[in-house]
């Protein structure tokens, strides 16, 4: 932004340009002056030099009447997420949710063989009870609350050949081995669009568990709570709302947008 632009206005440029690029990005259609007034709150003439700026600077472009984001910001957005990998992303929000919920968390991706998820990053509890895991460890879509994510995501004819080529054996007394009652369960997590698993692997372990969506809006990464069976329930609540959230928020780091808007 020009000198002038920065002294007339004061510390009010720099957030106020940051709210109008995050408007936009959340509405690939656009928006009018008088819509990024009211919902930025502040009044048209305020507005100019810093649509000014950033249309000089490519950072957003006119289109009729409408404002949407110039190649600048797409540029800008795609040199920073090539810095980074996947877990380095996902990194600060597994942190984020140990804060809140100081249980160990855990990131997963569909390993190669389709049939588990593979642990790609934790960050562990730093209670004496707690969800002890080890990266690149496996665990089965029906059983695990991070398999189950995926197994609820896949196309009908993709987890009827799943179904098909897996042995439902039980790990614990509370395991579902039955096909029937899976499918039922598998249903609730796409409507809850979040998995919950108490003793399924483990008879000492509960998972909350979230999915991960790229632009396209496919699942590609679930990240997960693992919670002691004892604390599960009194901590479920605040499990779910962190790991959800993350899940969201991660996700629209990588572009997903509900609904299509993006």
């Amino acid at each position: 932004m020009a000198k002038g632009n920065v002294k007339a206005e004061g510390p009010m440029v720099l957030p106020r340009a940051f709210s109008l690029l995050r408007m936009l990005a959340e509405n690939s259609q656009g928006y009018s002056l008088s819509a990024i007034a009211s919902h930025l709150d502040v009044p048209k003439s305020s507005l100019s030099s810093t649509l000014r700026a950033l249309t000089d600077q490519g950072y957003i472009r006119r289109q009729g009447t409408l404002y949407i984001l110039g190649s600048e910001a797409f540029s800008l957005a795609s040199a920073i997420l090539a810095g980074q990998t996947f877990r380095q992303i996902a990194r600060p929000y597994l942190e984020q949710i140990r804060e809140k919920t100081g249980e160990t968390v855990v990131l997963a991706e569909l390993d190669a063989d389709q049939r588990n998820v593979i642990y790609v990053d934790a960050v562990e509890s730093q209670k004496s009870v707690r969800f002890v895991v080890q990266i690149g460890m496996r665990r089965p879509l029906y059983a695990a609350s991070l398999g189950r994510i995926f197994l609820a995501n896949m196309p009908d004819a993709q987890r009827e050949a799943y179904y098909n080529n897996v042995v439902l054996e039980r790990f614990t007394e509370t395991t579902i081995s039955d096909r029937v009652e899976l499918e039922k369960a598998v249903e609730l997590i796409r409507e809850k669009d979040m998995a919950e698993a108490f003793g399924q692997v483990s008879a000492e372990v509960a998972g909350f568990a979230a999915p991960i969506r790229n632009s396209d809006g496919l699942v590609v990464a679930a990240i997960a709570v693992g919670v002691p069976m004892s604390r599960a329930m009194k901590e479920r609540k605040v499990c779910v709302d962190a790991v959800v959230k993350a899940g969201a928020a991660i996700s629209r780091v990588l572009g997903y947008r509900p609904g299509g808007t993006g």
